[in-house]
Order: C-alpha cells, then structure tokens, then sequence
C-alpha cells in the first residue's frame, strides 16, 4: 500500500460501487461459502492496514468507504452501541437475501482494540429490514490486555482529512460565484 493511499482512494466520490458489491455479496462468498468468520477477520485486517487516528474517525471512515452511516448510540466503560444506516444499508438489503455486516463489526473491533489494546469483539446484533438499521455491539475486555503491534502505518484522521475536503471544496465554491 502507497503511502498516500487515503489521498487517493478518498479524494475521489465515494458511494456503494457495484464492483465492490459485487465482490462482496456475490464472489467472496462464492469462493470461500458464507462464512461470517472471513468477514469479520477481513474486517479487522483492514483496520490494522488503514489504521485509524481516533475512535472519532469511525463515522466519516464509514461514510467515505461507501459502507453507510455510522451512529454511536451507546456507551459504558466496556460497552459500546453502534447503529449503521443509510443509502449503502438499504441497498444491500434490497439487493441481497441476507446480507452479512461482519466486514464492518471486525473493522469496528480491531479499531477499538488498536487504541485501548484490550482484547475487543463485536457483533452484529440486530438487523432491521423495515428500518435499514443494522446495530452492532462492541466489547472491551479489560481484563485481557493485547501487546500493541509494531507498524509502520501511520495512523489517519479521517476528521482532519474531512475538514480539508471541506476548505477545498468551499474555495472551489468561492472561485465559481
């Protein structure tokens, strides 16, 4: 992976890609079955390979890979909510018959882990058709620390890189009027 890589996969419009799709809901499966396990570890591969500034960064993360948008509803000390929503959500559950969000709970835990290294899983715990809502529960075990692991990825603030796009974008506005 290029150093850049957020520079340039997120400098382009972001959104639900059939190619991605595709990928996703058609082949992988094909290949390896439907086995939620793959996902989910693709989900947490993921987060170690782009890793991310804060737990705040989550949110927009979700909303420039096209994976919808990322609430969080609740929290405790070891305990987190998350409700994922919106067009890339409804989507999926129209174009698939049972659509897995386990890339996405992996993504989440390994990110939580990587910046409270205390072992951290989440699930998915309820998927709702009718309301294109699907919440995912997170649990910190604070009593099973993880060693961090060495890396040479710089972690990416995704609130920074937002608020960048924004000043562009409102220059490129200004220029036009």
């Amino acid at each position: 992976m290029k150093k850049d890589f957020y520079n340039q996969v997120l400098g382009h419009q972001t959104g639900i890609t059939l190619g991605s799709e595709l990928l996703r809901d058609v082949l992988i499966p094909s290949l390896v079955g439907n086995n939620d396990d793959i996902m989910y570890w693709a989900g947490k591969l993921l987060a170690r390979k782009l890793l991310l500034a804060t737990d705040n960064d989550l949110r927009l993360f979700f909303e420039y890979a096209g994976w919808g948008t990322l609430t969080h509803t609740k929290s405790k000390k070891e305990e987190h909510t998350f409700e994922l929503s919106g067009e890339p959500v409804k989507v999926r559950f129209g174009a698939t018959e049972k659509p897995d969000f386990q890339l996405e709970a992996g993504f989440i835990a390994e990110t939580f882990q990587l910046h409270s290294n205390f072992t951290t899983e989440a699930k998915v715990e309820k998927t709702d058709e009718k309301n294109d809502v699907v919440t995912i529960n997170v649990i910190i075990d604070s009593h099973a620390p993880v060693q961090p692991e060495s890396t040479d990825v710089e972690p990416f603030s995704m609130i920074e890189f937002d608020k960048i796009q924004k000043e562009a974008q409102k220059v490129d506005s200004d220029k036009e009027d």
